[in-house]
Parts: C-alpha cells; sequence; structure tokens
C-alpha cells in the first residue's frame, strides 16, 4: 500500500501502525506518530489499521541535555 510518511511517498506491505514501525526498525517507545492529522497513542500502535494513501508523520524523540 502507498503511505505518505513524514512527506515522502513510500510503499509498505503492512496493516498497523505496529507493523509500520517494526518494518522502519523504530522502537515504538521513542516515537510520536501522527496519522491523518490525529496522534497515535502509543497503546493503539498494535490496533490502528492503515489504508492506502494515509498521511503519517513520525518523529523520533532524542534526549539530550
Amino acid at each position: 500500500m502507498k503511505l505518505i510518511i513524514n512527506g515522502e511517498e513510500k510503499d509498505f506491505d503492512c496493516e498497523t501502525v505496529s507493523n509500520l514501525l517494526n518494518n522502519l526498525k523504530l522502537k515504538k517507545d521513542i516515537v510520536a506518530v501522527e496519522l491523518n492529522k490525529n496522534i497515535v497513542h502509543r497503546e493503539n500502535f498494535d490496533d490502528t489499521k492503515l489504508r492506502d494513501n494515509d498521511k503519517l508523520e513520525i518523529v523520533t524523540v532524542v534526549g539530550g541535555g
């Protein structure tokens, strides 16, 4: 399916946000995900289904000082 991730169109075979994060090799506990302008809470990653042409913003949280 075609997904638009951080402004770039990409093809993935993923059913859920959790599957997508696994494919991208991103740790679920250090990312924030927005799906079609709605925040997806971490506890909903496994249940949130993706559809063709969904728009996602994925931000990795980085600590620093």
